[in-house]
């Protein structure tokens, strides 16, 4: 099977796991809607290049995996670029998603909310900054 084959199989699995029924508006992994223009996509979230540094696979695995729509893996790029630190919480909090096993509870939430105003203000420091002064 092709690497995006398994990925795709693998990103099923993963939904089917965090995505139970009775999940009315499903999120991804950085609080982003899932809708047929953002489709989920899998993310490593120990880098593909660092598991084949360490002569490991890269190959998509279900303990490797985090559900991020396509917006949100763009997003992501960018702050890895933009903010390493911001990045490297993001990949925390993905790893802290995959161990629960479970669609992420209030708490969990709660922390990628703050994630996300996090990364907001690294996009858009000038929007930010502007908001504030006029609060």
């Amino acid at each position: 099977m092709k690497k995006s084959g398994i990925q795709r199989e693998v990103l099923n699995e993963l939904i089917s796991i965090f995505y139970p029924e009775g999940i009315e508006e499903k999120r991804d992994w950085m609080g982003y809607p899932i809708t047929k223009k953002n489709s989920p996509t899998y993310h490593h979230i120990e880098k593909a290049c660092e598991l084949r540094e360490r002569y490991e696979s890269d190959e998509a695995t279900l303990e490797n995996g985090a559900i991020l729509g396509k917006k949100s893996h763009q997003i992501l790029n960018t702050i890895e670029q933009k903010d390493p630190e911001l990045y490297e919480c993001w990949e925390y909090m993905f790893y802290v998603i995959n161990n629960m096993g479970i669609y992420p509870i209030d708490d969990v939430w709660a922390m990628i909310i703050h994630l996300k105003k996090a990364t907001q203000e690294v996009l858009y420091p000038n929007h930010v900054a502007k908001k504030t002064l006029h609060t």
